[in-house]
């Protein structure tokens, strides 16, 4: 049986700009740690929060991050090694020491996704040199390919893109492509970057299936990669005003955003790239969503039934009722929106938190395939062994497709 990781991770050890692009590190100045850097990422808040009662108002960004959360990005950032030079740490990096790993699971092949990219981002921001980020996105790219030179039958780095350029993006695709990479990376939100011009309203941020992408699209389909949606790049927020709650901290505030962010993010994503068509005019696009759980799967699967009549027999008593709201000829599409996803979209779950077997009972099975996140903290050393135990039970076809069906649409 075969099994692909569409989710893992590389750990770059802090000297990998240096190493890569001596020049455009030294622009950036010394790396960051990544706790120097995660507490203003990951604990923004909106500026109404400094009308909150004075004893509520963040002290600073830290105060918006849950503890359990604080004590995950610790461990995180105990896991970047300091150098290439870090031997105890190589299989976070080097794909010898990889694809030891992956030989001792089974593992065929992996994705490979960045971690600590962000802090090389952040630093760019604060040193007011926006126009770097592009380079910077390039330098990983090149980085990425250098770390598994000659084992890209298996190991798969997902190239970093920007939508705002889609000259650049199409280029990039093409020259990771004969990199080895399969993949790249697409935001969960609409995109912005367009300029204002003086004296006019400030352009709209666009969807993602705007016609303006499809050059995107096609080249994905023309160069056999697949676009990865993965959890932190969703900008759903829920409305500050639930923080005024006559509390002494933010907390119910920050979990509910941590609770909903991410999961809105990715289900507009999916609904917008069925219903605006671009599943249907570019066939061959392989969307594979990431880490953001799959508990949504089944309302989603169950409000896109819904939105074209598609209900379960619950009554029969011959009355109209607006359910199905774009019934008739205002839905045009040749195909349902759920066979799209069964079709062109596959989602992976959090091995240790996500139990599989309630969701696989409630969507089409082959929409779910098999990651392992290593070596993040939300993953486990042994991610195969934790999926097999939740599979037990279920048919080989379906075991079969999780672990490895999603190769065929990945071209692997």
């Amino acid at each position: 049986m075969r099994i692909i990781d569409v989710d893992a991770h590389l750990h770059e050890p802090l000297d990998w700009l240096e190493r890569t692009d001596p020049d455009l590190a030294e622009k950036l100045g010394p790396a960051p740690s990544f706790m120097q850097i995660a507490g203003p990422l990951f604990g923004r808040y909106p500026s109404s929060f400094n009308s909150l009662p004075e004893h509520q108002r963040p002290k600073s960004p830290w105060d918006n991050v849950l503890p359990g959360f604080v004590q995950h990005l610790q461990i995180t950032e105990d896991r970047q090694p300091d150098s290439h030079d870090s031997l105890e740490m190589a299989a976070y990096f080097d794909a010898t020491a990889r694809l030891e790993f992956c030989d001792e699971r089974g593992i065929e092949s992996q994705f490979l996704n960045p971690t600590f990219l962000v802090s090389t981002f952040y630093q760019a921001a604060q040193t007011r040199q926006n126009h770097l980020i592009n380079p910077i996105k390039a330098a990983w790219n090149s980085w990425a390919a250098s770390q598994v030179q000659g084992h890209t039958d298996r190991l798969f780095p997902v190239t970093q893109i920007d939508l705002t350029d889609i000259e650049w993006t199409v280029k990039e695709m093409t020259r990771t492509r004969a990199l080895g990479s399969r993949a790249f990376v697409v935001p969960e939100s609409p995109v912005s970057g367009r300029r204002a011009v003086a004296g006019q309203p400030r352009p709209m941020d666009r969807s993602i299936t705007h016609p303006d992408f499809d050059p995107i699209w096609s080249a994905a389909e023309d160069l056999g990669m697949a676009a990865f949606a993965h959890v932190g790049f969703a900008r759903e927020r829920i409305h500050p005003g639930w923080a005024n709650n006559g509390a002494d901290t933010l907390q119910t505030f920050t979990t509910l955003q941590s609770i909903l962010a991410s999961h809105a993010g990715t289900q507009l994503m999916l609904a917008a790239m069925i219903y605006d068509g671009v599943l249907e005019r570019h066939p061959k696009l392989t969307v594979v969503v990431e880490e953001v759980g799959i508990d949504w799967l089944p309302p989603l699967v169950s409000a896109l039934n819904a939105s074209i009549g598609r209900l379960p027999e619950v009554i029969q008593d011959g009355h109209f009722r607006p359910s199905n709201l774009i019934e008739g000829e205002s839905y045009t599409l040749p195909l349902a929106p759920v066979e799209y996803l069964q079709r062109q979209v596959r989602v992976t779950p959090l091995p240790t938190s996500q139990p599989i077997g309630p969701v696989l009972a409630q969507i089409p099975t082959e929409l779910l395939c098999f990651s392992s996140d290593y070596p993040h903290v939300e993953g486990t050393a042994d991610p195969v062994a934790v999926c097999e135990r939740q599979l037990a039970g279920q048919p080989q076809s379906v075991r079969e497709s999780f672990f490895g069906g999603v190769g065929d649409l990945l071209g692997v």
